[in-house]
């Protein structure tokens, strides 16, 4: 294999790349590439990515802005197997509470064609472009390209102006499809100092340069979250230009790699900060921080720690809400399920409340902060220990550890230290227990926060989810099989497909479907109220193997593990599951009359090194029936990224083992 911390070509190699690739300058030759030179079987590939972000006080108006600019050139190689995020682009706008917002100033977006000899260039029109309003903070420019065929090549380029100056969006040089060459520019005036966030297995080259520029601009004040409305005043300045470039070539696409929550979260990618504003006459503005500043900061915020202080409204209804429960668990577990049952989580992300406890609770809504910084302040009016924990949500990304950041954090849950045990809590979604955290909250650590200061709090569910797959199939002499399939999934599992179907349960229901190659009939999904759910359906003429007078068919029929997705020799990033899971398949196969068993599958049973995972298989003969049963048991969340290597020869082992085949004889 490859390793993944090769590059292939010099910067000289991509700085002439770069001034060669410009949007809307195609020429013939650029379509007579059929197939990735990095993948040869990837459906597209990114020919050219560039990033060009710059921090710069305004001339005109005063302030501070951030200017982006974007370009990509994409080669379509299979449209019907390229990802949807190809095809169809969005870009963030974000906006803040007050009237401040991401402008776009420009967007082109082209699919171009080669059609008898000539180039036919087709425009993404303004009325295909879509502005989708996600959130409050949040809205979406979208577009899809037009007229995609086999051998198209995509481009689009945008530049938006932001008020927005504490950090850059994070650049990924790598994507769901080979990158050929990918560059992010960086470039600051010298008064804002900025530190970057590098991640991902790669090395990229960098290149710095600086150069004086000579302008009037509108100097003064300084406020990190008020750069745009800083009163100024005129006067003339030579100011340095900082500018780096970071550069990569020809990246494989991420892998498809199992145990994987966030796959982002692997990929190579910068992000900027900013550390620090020093201005000629002026003290200087350190913004680099620690975890223990961010945590006094957060105790003194008033949509935070100030918002656990007093709320003797909360007084009658967590007295009401205890009322006979003898135990603190038992108390715990009360506040909570009141909590999550009374309040809706308006899907809004924060650190920060957004409607204050006493709202919420009146209004019986809210975002994440104010749900759980309520269940904090419930929990403690019942005299229990509960801290608020602030993290960065699963699609937020990884927090860097020693890149202590505000403006990562944007979720919050509860920690409770009951009769000496710890205990995590999420009351935003309706099917979470205590202990049992939805997908959006599983991101390896955050940060518990109080007087005591800052404790780093592993994010692990720790309830054992089950999944229990049952199959009963009638087989008969024509090597034929029929019969019904019933899934039972609890706690993890069910939370997340209540999440999925509350989403959307026709797409539930069609991805449900494809994940056998056959035809069902009568699908259905059952939700018994009780943190468990069953999926089932019945199949026909499903055909094994018939030789001569014998019948070979694998007793674990259509869900033998065979493969594992498990793609690198090593990785430095933690096997995430979601929770502790126990994985039960019985399959009980009826003999055809006539026939005998001429040899079964032998018993298999072993385990990963410190009890990190078991497995157990066995198949047997009883009353006219093949019953195969195979227990896997995952008694942790999360292993460290040291159990990789015994985890792919733990699976493959259980591959192995559920390969093997029943033969039957006629008699």
């Amino acid at each position: 294999m490859k390793t993944i911390f090769t590059i292939v070509a010099t910067i000289a190699t991509i700085s002439c790349f770069a001034q060669d690739v410009k949007f809307g300058k195609i020429s013939k030759q650029d379509f007579e590439k059929t197939k990735s030179t990095i993948q040869t079987d990837a459906p597209a590939e990114v020919l050219f990515a560039d990033g060009n972000y710059k921090v710069s006080f305004n001339t005109n108006q005063g302030g501070v802005e951030q200017t982006k600019k974007v370009f990509y050139r994409v080669i379509v190689f299979d449209k019907d197997k390229t990802p949807d995020d190809v095809l169809k682009v969005e870009i963030p706008l974000y906006k803040s509470s007050s009237s401040d917002q991401d402008k776009l100033i420009t967007l082109k977006a082209v699919t171009y064609n080669l059609e008898n000899g000539k180039i036919i260039e087709q425009k993404v029109e303004k009325k295909d472009f879509f502005l989708d309003k996600v959130h409050r903070f949040l809205d979406k420019q979208t577009f899809t390209f037009p007229n995609v065929k086999n051998g198209s090549i995509l481009e689009y380029t945008y530049e938006i102006i932001s008020p927005f100056v504490n950090q850059t969006d994070t650049w990924y040089f790598q994507q769901s499809i080979p990158v050929v060459a990918s560059n992010f520019t960086m470039q600051n005036q010298e008064y804002f100092n900025y530190q970057q966030d590098l991640r991902g297995g790669f090395a990229p080259k960098l290149t710095k340069n600086t150069k004086k520029e000579t302008f009037t601009a509108k100097q003064g004040g300084f406020n990190v979250n008020e750069f745009h409305h800083t009163k100024m005043s005129m006067s003339s300045h030579e100011l340095t230009i900082n500018t780096q470039t970071y550069s990569l070539t020809n990246l494989p696409s991420y892998s498809r790699e199992a145990y994987v929550l966030n796959p982002r979260n692997m990929l190579a990618s910068v992000q900027f900060e900013l550390a620090s504003y020093s201005a000629p006459g002026r003290t200087s503005e350190n913004f680099s921080t620690t975890w223990e500043r961010i945590g006094k900061d957060l105790l003194d915020h008033e949509e935070f720690g100030r918002q656990l202080n007093g709320n003797n409204f909360l007084d009658e209804t967590v007295n009401a809400t205890i009322a006979g429960k003898s135990t603190n668990i038992e108390k715990a577990q009360a506040i909570f399920e009141y909590v999550k049952n009374n309040m809706t989580w308006n899907d809004y992300l924060g650190q920060y409340t957004d409607k204050g406890i006493r709202k919420s609770f009146n209004e019986k809504a809210g975002n994440s902060a104010d749900i759980n910084l309520m269940l904090t302040a419930m929990l403690r009016k019942a005299g229990l220990d509960a801290n608020p924990i602030v993290l960065s949500t699963l699609q937020n990304g990884l927090i860097n550890y020693s890149f202590p950041s505000r403006s990562k954090l944007n979720y919050v849950i509860v920690g409770a230290a009951i009769d000496n045990e710890f205990y995590l809590m999420d009351a935003t979604d309706k099917n979470a227990q205590i202990n049992l955290l939805p997908l959006r909250a599983i991101n390896d650590r955050g940060f518990m926060v109080n007087d005591k200061g800052v404790k780093e709090i592993p994010l692990r569910n720790s309830v054992m989810t089950n999944n229990k797959i049952s199959i009963t199939a009638d087989l008969k002499s024509d090597g034929t099989l029929d019969g019904t399939f019933s899934n039972i999934r609890d706690n993890y599992y069910y939370m997340f497909d209540k999440s999925e179907i509350e989403n959307d349960p026709k797409a539930f229901e069609k991805e449900y479907i494809e994940d056998y190659n056959f035809e069902i009939t009568d699908f259905k999904t059952q939700d018994n109220k009780q943190n468990n759910i069953r999926h089932q359906f019945k199949f026909d003429d499903i055909k094994v193997d018939v030789a001569g007078n014998k019948i070979l068919f694998n007793p674990f029929l259509f869900i033998a593990n065979t493969k594992h997705n498990l793609n690198l020799d090593q990785r430095n990033y933690n096997i995430e599951f979601g929770a502790p899971t126990t994985n039960t398949n019985t399959i009980k196969i009826k003999i055809p009359e006539g026939y005998k068993v001429e040899s079964l599958p032998t018993e298999k049973q072993f385990t990963m090194p410190d009890q990190a995972g078991g497995y157990a298989y066995k198949v047997i003969e009883k009353d006219g029936f093949i019953v195969a049963q195979a227990q896997k048991v995952i008694p942790y969340s999360t292993l460290p990224a040291q159990y990789y290597k015994p985890l792919k020869e733990f699976l493959t082992n259980i591959i192995n083992a559920e390969s093997q085949q029943v033969i039957l004889v006629k008699q």
